[in-house]
């Protein structure tokens, strides 16, 4: 499914990330991801909204945070959004630059990664009183992050992001595996919703490596 085949809502996020592939279908890093993200928002919305940049999220498990980006609405709203961007090696030149994305390896931390960022969500919608719409965004050339888990038995099939399947609330944990690495530097995340999982086509280049697609998770 084409991202311009979404329907639109009055904050459009699948139309901010349409615009977004044809100016800037590569990224050097998150933070480059970030930064076109708001460029684009604002340029597409003018003075909608205020684009707060690491906005303060407070004692979200113990500790203080930062959202990627809020969106401060005219009427006080806010639209929280956190972002990821997980690559594979890939190398292309566009837009007068040579893009040499490194290979990240670890999708089972891409896909745990994006979850856990649903959970901070979640945690920003109860904590803020002037929460409107969420989302969660993962750009990745990563094929294994938006595939089918064969094995129940693997580490991270509780954090599947396999493409049509549901995300059901509840606590997500790593199996038991050879290295408890995961188990003890990544904590279980618990959901309190369930979440339809839609991967998106951001961008194609014929090469290997050059499917690059996108998710969004929207927390109402």
């Amino acid at each position: 499914m084409s991202l311009n085949t979404v329907l639109n809502t009055k904050f459009d996020i699948y139309r901010v990330l349409e615009e977004l592939s044809k100016t800037n279908p590569l990224f050097n890093s998150e933070l480059e991801f970030q930064f076109y993200l708001a460029w684009k928002i604002k340029e597409l919305y003018k003075n909608i909204y205020t684009i707060c940049l690491e906005y303060p999220l407070k004692n979200y498990q113990g500790k203080n945070r930062n959202i990627d980006l809020v969106l401060v609405c005219n009427n006080g709203s806010l639209i929280p959004i956190e972002l990821k961007y997980k690559t594979s090696k890939f190398e292309y030149f566009c837009n007068n630059i040579n893009y040499k994305l490194k290979d990240q390896s670890a999708n089972d931390l891409s896909k745990y990664g994006h979850l856990k960022d649903v959970s901070r969500i979640e945690y920003f919608k109860e904590t803020e009183k002037n929460f409107l719409v969420g989302y969660v965004i993962t750009i990745t050339n990563q094929a294994k992050t938006w595939q089918k888990i064969l094995s129940p038995k693997q580490t991270d099939f509780e954090f599947s992001l396999e493409n049509g399947s549901t995300v059901y609330k509840g606590v997500k944990c790593w199996h038991i595996c050879k290295s408890n690495h995961n188990k003890n530097n990544y904590l279980p995340i618990t959901l309190k919703n369930d979440y339809f999982i839609n991967w998106h086509d951001f961008i194609i280049f014929d090469k290997p490596n050059g499917v690059f697609k996108v998710l969004v998770t929207e927390v109402k």
